[in-house]
């Protein structure tokens, strides 16, 4: 295992040095090793977690927030355009930048794929594993810097800069693609990244850290129940299911873990792949990706709807790590190391793909199909309480579509808060989202109203003036 982390340690050295470079001065890549080493680099972080306080799962709280901090959240909180760029991590432009960078990586194996040496299979398995982080880094950046997914208004709505190659020139200059044209790109990347790696099966890396078939269908899942394809979404949530089965996390031994041992051991284990079942993880080791939530000088706290409404037959309110008076309790939510005080994380886990959220996507979607069946998605939402709620007891099956969709998202709040997703879904789902500076004021300081323009984050400040062209293409307010 130690060997392992220090080869890797080496290869991801040497890919930074060749992706550093500039363009006319790189060493020819030669190898599928060599080409391995870059995919490796290539898997981006969970660059946007920030959006959690642009959600309902958080408050802020004045008297808590470290100074420095509130130049950059608390604009971000109140979505505006603008915030201070003194902190580099956890902000719009950082998910910026480091997606585009990925892309970057993703591009270079695919230009290379089949033009080094090696057998015919793994440059094929290289090449569909680039192609899914591509979709994936369009993905992630479409979904925060444009509107939502709509088929009526894709093709004039903005979407981001598409760059499919890997550019020849140190500074290059980019127009922003509609939202039409990014997906479709995304689907042209998944489609024909998942017909490679399904014929170079055999090449596919088992670590838990790289795509699987099992994570790549959970990837058409979560694109799909954005897209409204209801049917596709449920098909492919099917097939991760049918590979892995409902294996969900078993929190009960979480709790036990966290009650043995101590908050920050817990917090370092809580997304350990030998003892969790999840499908899709990413590493980093020097930024902290959930810094206004995750410690207590962040100045957000899990918002009270949440914190005091968790029952206490429901495991997951021991996620929450209390502070605070009687009067006005506080609470982070633990889902990653090494909080819940740390801001200079030295290492952490991250999700991108869990079987929770294949069976919400599935449970929503055979809600919203064609056929809707009530069954089957309360079948998926009491797999994940079963683990969950402690004596457990099944809910009553609701007798309405709406009865049984607002269960549904009820609990997909409630099991994905603190893991970035509640913002796609307020985005998706037209939600109203009042915020304010002091929580018990009784008028809110801002108002996020249905399909709100401001849901496409502005295009960061850095990248406009890397890329003068943006300026005439920022989102519309």
């Amino acid at each position: 295992m130690i060997i392992g982390t220090v080869m890797t340690a080496l290869s991801l050295s040497s890919c930074d040095k060749f992706i550093d470079a500039p363009y006319d001065n790189r060493v020819e890549l030669k190898s599928t090793e060599e080409l391995e080493g870059i995919i490796t680099n290539a898997y981006p972080l969970r660059a946007d977690i920030f959006t959690e306080i642009m959600t309902d799962n958080f408050h802020h709280y004045a008297s808590t927030m470290q100074a420095s901090n509130g130049a950059t959240y608390i604009p971000i909180y109140l979505w505006k355009d603008e915030y201070s760029e003194s902190i580099t991590t956890a902000t719009p432009t950082y998910a910026y930048s480091h997606y585009y960078k990925k892309i970057y990586e993703a591009n270079l194996v695919i230009e290379e794929a089949e033009r080094v040496s090696g057998t015919d299979l793994k440059r094929k398995a290289l090449l569909g594993e680039a192609l899914m982080l591509r979709a994936y880094g369009y993905f992630s950046l479409v979904n925060l810097f444009s509107l939502h997914y709509d088929e009526a208004k894709n093709a004039q709505n903005l979407g981001v800069p598409l760059i499919t190659e890997v550019p020849k020139e140190n500074r290059g200059t980019f127009d922003r693609a509609t939202v039409k044209e990014v997906y479709d790109q995304i689907d042209a990347d998944m489609e024909k990244g998942l017909a490679l790696l399904k014929e170079a099966s055999h090449e596919i890396s088992r670590s838990p850290y790289r795509f699987t078939m099992a994570s790549i269908y959970a990837f058409f899942s979560r694109v799909n129940l954005y897209k409204g394809k209801w049917e596709e979404a449920a098909r492919y949530a099917d097939l991760v299911v049918e590979d892995r089965g409902t294996v969900v996390r078993k929190l009960s031994e979480d709790i036990t873990r966290k009650k043995s041992t101590s908050e920050v051991y817990f917090a370092q284990e809580i997304m350990n792949p030998s003892i969790h079942p999840n499908l899709l993880l990413v590493t980093q080791t020097n930024v902290f990706l959930c810094r206004p939530i995750g410690y207590r000088l962040g100045g957000f706290y899990l918002a009270h709807d949440i914190f005091y409404r968790t029952p206490s037959t429901d495991l997951r309110n021991q996620l929450y790590s209390s502070g605070g008076t009687v009067i006005d309790s506080v609470a982070l939510i633990i889902k990653y190391a090494t909080q819940p005080n740390n801001p200079n994380a030295a290492a952490s886990r991250y999700d991108a793909f869990t079987m929770e959220e294949v069976l919400l996507n599935r449970a929503e979607a055979n809600l919203k199909k064609a056929s809707p069946d009530i069954a089957k998605a309360m079948a998926d939402i009491e797999a994940i309480r079963k683990e969950r709620i402690s004596p457990y007891r099944a809910l009553t099956t609701p007798g309405s579509l709406e009865a049984a969709l607002k269960i549904v998202l009820d609990e997909r709040k409630l099991e994905l808060v603190g893991q970035g997703f509640r913002w796609y879904d307020i985005k998706r789902l037209g939600l109203r989202i009042e915020h304010r500076l002091v929580r018990t004021s009784s008028k809110p300081d801002e108002v996020l109203e249905p399909n709100d323009l401001r849901t496409a984050i502005q295009i960061p400040i850095p990248a406009r003036v890397g890329n003068p062209k943006l300026e005439n293409q920022l989102n519309p307010r």
